[in-house]
């Protein structure tokens, strides 16, 4: 007697016919176990063929019937083949529908089944997964051209040897795979409708070691009377680290900067601060976050403040590219994820020149921002006369600089004055001529 069989039909995948008689198809919706839910209650015979339209079953024996003993197990046949991708939660089953209706309602996840008897198949054709490499700068447009169901990917600087033999799971919801800490390896529903592969519902990471390309480090200085020594300090801790110097206007020397780089990302380093001991610019970009640059924390010891001001980021060096006319701040001009993790402490008071031009830049642009409060706090920290050498000067320019948003806080490009490190020189030399800027 021919047994029942239902085909689960998915999209995106080359379509095999039924080799069986009687076949119902149907279409994928969530899971397998919500799809056996719902057809097993018009399977008419004993046992009933379920699998997937991407199988070929030319290599399965139609004809098996379970023995005596084997009667109440659910029969799944899984691929072992390397080329193919193993997981034994396998797209071909023969299930006994008396025994599955008994438990399906105390099922949470078919694996829950009681007694599942696995085969393994050495030559089980199933829908070969493509391999796509991604670039750190975007690692969701990679998947952007997939017109597949799933589709690996992984970094393009890692050994493709790596990747698993692996097959997606069907058994519950459709998730996201990653691999390893860094996530250089996913396996990834091609869902429409999303821009980060956070966006998608589920996901589960498993352990994978991988050599892990780092970032580089660019050292950027204009005119800061300790760049050099901070930098060879820099250099000798970490020898990857290049300096960019010298370059007039911010927006050019960041762009410098990003040339100077041959990694997708690079972190910045600036001379007003040290470098926090344990800072080991090991830090790697989320692959599945939308691309962004990463905002490391800095302490302020003259004004007793942490959070991002002066400290190291991480820039994607393609956003940088795209900065070509900035906001007050070249960083928060773009996509920006602040990282809870001390990178520096702040020298910004070491010269009259660098404490005055430090405050008046955050003070406006603290001013301008969405009020909240914790920029509220900061603002406060910042109009509050601080402690230690240049710290009259510090608290100058955060007054200064509040009231040159006060008076020209409706005139955008007077506010722009403040990106300019000349424009904020020549106005100190003619607000403080007595004083000695140069």
């Amino acid at each position: 007697m021919a047994f029942d069989s239902v085909q689960v039909r998915f999209q995106k995948v080359t379509n095999f016919k039924s080799p069986f008689a009687n076949t119902r198809v149907v279409p994928f919706v969530n899971s397998y176990l919500e799809i056996l839910k719902s057809v097993v209650d018009d399977v008419t015979t004993e046992y009933f063929w379920f699998f997937s339209n991407f199988m070929d079953l030319k290599t399965i024996d139609i004809d098996y019937i379970p023995e005596q003993h084997e009667s109440k197990q659910l029969h799944v046949w899984y691929n072992t083949h390397p080329l193919g991708g193993t997981n034994k939660e396998g797209n071909v089953m023969l299930i006994p529908t008396h025994e599955f209706k008994k438990q399906m309602h105390g099922l949470k996840y078919l694996r829950d089944y009681k007694d599942i008897n696995y085969h393994a198949h050495d030559n089980l054709y199933q829908q070969i997964i493509t391999k796509t490499a991604f670039k750190l700068k975007d690692p969701y447009k990679s998947l952007e051209t997939s017109d597949r169901f799933y589709v690996w990917m992984h970094n393009k600087d890692l050994d493709v040897s790596v990747i698993p033999d692996f097959y997606p799971s069907f058994w519950e919801d459709v998730k996201l795979y990653t691999w390893g800490k860094t996530n250089d390896v996913m396996l990834v529903p091609t869902n429409k409708g999303i821009t980060q592969f956070y966006d998608i519902g589920r996901s589960v990471n498993y352990d994978l070691d991988y050599q892990v390309k780092p970032m580089d480090i660019v050292f950027i200085s204009y005119d800061e009377p300790s760049a050099e020594s901070r930098y060879n300090k820099l250099r000798e801790r970490f020898p990857r680290a290049k300096w960019c110097k010298g370059v007039t206007g911010q927006t050019l020397a960041y762009i410098t900067a990003a040339n100077m780089s041959e990694t997708d990302y690079f972190f910045a380093v600036f001379p007003k601060n040290e470098l926090a001991e344990d800072f080991d610019f090991s830090f790697q970009p989320d692959r599945l976050r939308n691309p962004c640059h990463y905002i490391f924390d800095c302490y302020i010891p003259s004004i007793d403040l942490r959070y991002g001001w002066g400290g190291v980021i991480l820039y994607n060096k393609d956003l940088v590219y795209k900065t070509t006319k900035p906001d007050l701040d070249f960083t928060m001009s773009q996509a920006h994820h602040s990282v809870p993790v001390l990178s520096a402490i702040s020298n910004c008071n070491e010269t009259p020149l660098l404490a005055y031009r430090s405050s008046f830049r955050e003070v406006i642009k603290l001013l301008q921002m969405k009020p909240t409060v914790e920029s509220q706090y900061r603002l406060k920290k910042w109009l509050t006369p601080g402690k230690g050498v240049n710290a009259e000067w510090l608290h100058q320019g955060a007054v200064d600089g509040k009231a040159h948003y006060e008076t020209h806080k409706d005139d955008y490009s007077k506010l722009m004055y403040s990106y300019d490190y000349e424009w904020i020189k020549d106005k100190l030399k003619s607000s403080y001529p007595t004083e000695t800027w140069d």
